[in-house]
């Protein structure tokens, strides 16, 4: 029992010391697949346009900004997309400020790829920095 308990407890630091995290289940303001980051640090929402191809990656801050669409601007030049796909293909999402994010942030990341014409559930993983610290948080369409 101590030893699951220690298991458990490991990986649960392990996970918030690398900004590890889980998707959150629901839909974000964009219709899309919200990610956690942090320990309810960072909500970011993955936009997949399957007409263009594109993926459109949002950033809010917690759950409050979340509900409210409010963005928080992050500072990093690019997002890494990590799809379960069969072959897996990873995209890399460049910044694309919006028009009210100060210099050098963004709360707007955006990738192209094929894949994301394709109709089809997306499962993998988000991941960037943030300054200088890591984060990285798994996710499953449903």
């Amino acid at each position: 029992m101590k030893t699951m308990f220690g298991l458990a407890l490991a990986f649960a630091v392990g996970a918030l010391a690398t900004g590890t995290a889980r998707a959150e289940g629901h839909e974000g303001p964009h219709k899309g697949i919200v990610v956690e980051w942090g320990e309810e640090e960072y909500h970011p929402e993955i936009v997949v346009d399957a007409k263009t191809g594109t993926v459109t990656v949002y950033v809010y801050g917690g759950e409050d900004d979340l509900k409210k669409a409010k963005f928080k601007p992050i500072e990093a030049k690019t997002l890494t997309l990590a799809l379960k796909s069969n072959p897996a293909v990873t995209v890399k999402l460049e910044a694309a400020p919006e028009k009210d994010d100060p210099k050098d942030k963004s709360s707007k990341f955006v990738g192209k790829n094929d894949i994301f014409m394709k109709e089809m559930k997306w499962a993998g993983t988000l991941s960037g920095k943030i300054g200088t610290k890591p984060y990285s948080g798994d996710f499953k369409q449903k």
